[in-house]
């Protein structure tokens, strides 16, 4: 009979250990209705770019998968380091062997083989006493009837020895089994002596690798922010053009109000009336348009700032469109700029920390080339038919082994060749990051150039074509000037208006992709953290 029991109690502890470590369950991923019942973001009544910019890099989805990374890194990091440490292991096995028929009748047989030598040789110790007591008889040294006696004995002692190994022989038989139970039990502890320094280049790019992905983590931030910026600076554009608007409708419905009073008194046409009334209409269809145009925008906004459905809330307003001052219209020079942007873009950092990377990557890809030197003790305990260890069941061994690779088809090499290539490459990349990051800081600083000169020309435009417009509606009030006159004066205030709007808003935000481009925005953000 096999003993199935010990058998499953060893299985069960050795299934225990990975279970036991194993991750837990996963939880069901949260559902829409989940995220909306969370408490709404609670935002100022007056937000300014920065405050919004605060919260995006606080709630952004996208940061919180980039700082997920991170972690990841970081755990990598942990598994390149855990390579310097002793590795204990344990191992346990439990096996059940079904022997062949030979094999189990061959076991029987040894059995039998066993008890008839054991026969034998009692026989032959029997025989010899007999033969002995026979001599000794004959030769008159003992008496004849003793020596009888003794023979008489000698040969019931041989009677009772057979008969009493008979039965032994065939329980011996009966209880040999048709299965063998082993058990084996060892504790190892090894460490890597020398492994032709592929545990150093290891743990160098594990680092690397870390701050090289804290480093994209932060070029994540920047262009959320550069995007929170750009977003937030649409809003304002709508809401001034929605002013502009606003003007144009409460202008022409004013002169409406004043042709109907006059045409009541005869003083004015019935079509002065119809033309500011058009005129009027043509006022709200454009605030229709510039209003849902600016809550777009905030849709925008408030999905960067990871407001609970990109609602954006209706006590919030954004702060007022600053005015310009001399510092804002003075043109900054771009190579200081490119020396900044050099030592702040995250993504330069990125490049330059990706070629370390690639640097330790090929003095690992070196230690195919030398021995590893492995040092090991083990304590091992084998039982058969039995689980339960003892003391006495473990031995121990010590030693040192050394593995050196003579021949691997040219794998090694071919490694070797293609960390170098990967090191070469990521070299080029950074320089191509380099000469972008040159660009952008250039095309930022002409964009900016131009925002600044097209500003003040479309202020002083702005004016004059208030003072024309002023003008003509005087002299249209007076009957100097046409109704065509004064329609073309009102069209090119709004539509000068509408470009100063533009070009202060562009001002702005030419400066905030100058701050983006050399990192400044970035980095006084971690200097405000």
């Amino acid at each position: 009979m096999t003993r199935c029991g010990g058998v499953m109690f060893v299985v069960l502890c050795v299934l225990w250990v990975p279970l036991a470590s194993s991750e837990p369950a996963t939880p069901e991923a949260a559902t829409p209705s989940d995220v909306r019942a969370s408490e709404p973001m609670k935002l100022p009544g007056i937000l300014d770019l920065a405050t919004a910019e605060r919260i995006a890099v606080a709630g952004n989805p996208s940061l919180k998968a980039a700082e997920d990374r991170v972690k990841q890194a970081r755990a990598r990091l942990w598994q390149a380091r855990s390579l310097w440490f002793p590795q204990l292991e344990v191992q346990a096995s439990a096996s059940n062997t079904w022997l062949s028929e030979n094999d189990y009748t061959a076991a029987r047989n040894q059995v039998t083989e066993g008890f008839t030598q054991q026969i034998a040789a009692t026989g032959q110790q029997l025989y010899a006493t007999q033969r002995e007591t026979l001599v000794q008889g004959l030769l008159g040294q003992i008496p004849v009837a003793q020596a009888a006696s003794t023979l008489i004995a000698l040969n019931n002692q041989a009677v009772d020895s057979v008969a009493s190994t008979m039965p032994s022989m065939i329980r011996a038989r009966q209880a040999i089994d048709d299965s063998v139970e082993n058990y084996r039990v060892s504790f190892i502890l090894s460490w890597i002596v020398f492994n032709g320094f592929e545990r150093k280049f290891a743990n160098a790019q594990a680092r690397f690798g870390l701050h090289e992905t804290e480093a994209l983590q932060l070029e994540a931030q920047r262009i959320l922010m550069s995007a929170v910026a750009q977003a937030y600076y649409a809003a304002q554009l709508a809401r001034e053009n929605i002013a502009i608007a606003e003007a144009d409708q409460g202008f022409n419905e004013r002169l409406l109000k004043e042709a109907k009073a006059s045409r009541r008194e005869g003083a004015a046409s019935l079509s002065d009336e119809l033309n500011f009334e058009v005129r009027a209409n043509a006022a709200r269809a454009q605030l229709i348009r510039t209003r849902s145009t600016h809550r777009g925008a905030l849709i925008a906004l408030a999905e960067l700032l990871a407001l609970p459905d990109a609602e954006f809330p209706e006590g919030t307003e954004l702060a007022e469109l600053g005015e310009e001052t001399f510092e804002d219209l003075e043109a900054p020079s771009a190579a200081p700029l490119i020396d900044t942007a050099f030592g702040l873009r995250p993504d330069l950092n990125q490049s330059a920390l990706a070629v370390k990377r690639a640097r330790a990557a090929v003095g690992q890809s070196r230690a195919p080339f030398f021995p590893t030197i492995v040092a090991s003790a083990s304590k091992d305990a084998l039982r058969t038919n039995d689980i339960d260890f003892g003391e006495d069941d473990f031995s121990t061994t010590v030693g040192v082994s050394v593995s050196y690779t003579l021949f691997a088809g040219g794998r090694n090499v071919a490694g070797y060749n293609e960390a170098k290539a990967a090191r070469s490459e990521a070299e080029r990349y950074r320089e191509q990051t380099e000469l972008a990051v040159a660009s952008e800081v250039r095309r930022a600083i002409e964009d900016l150039t131009a925002a600044q000169e097209s500003v003040v020309l479309q202020r002083d435009n702005a004016q004059l074509v208030q003072r024309n417009r002023d003008l003509v509606e005087k002299e249209y009030d007076a009957g100097v000037v046409s109704l065509v006159r004064l329609n073309e004066a009102q069209r090119d205030l709004v539509e000068a208006q509408g470009t100063l709007a533009l070009a202060r808003v562009a001002l702005q935000q030419a400066w905030h992709d100058v701050r983006t481009a050399t990192g400044q925005t970035i980095a006084a953000f971690v200097e405000e953290d």
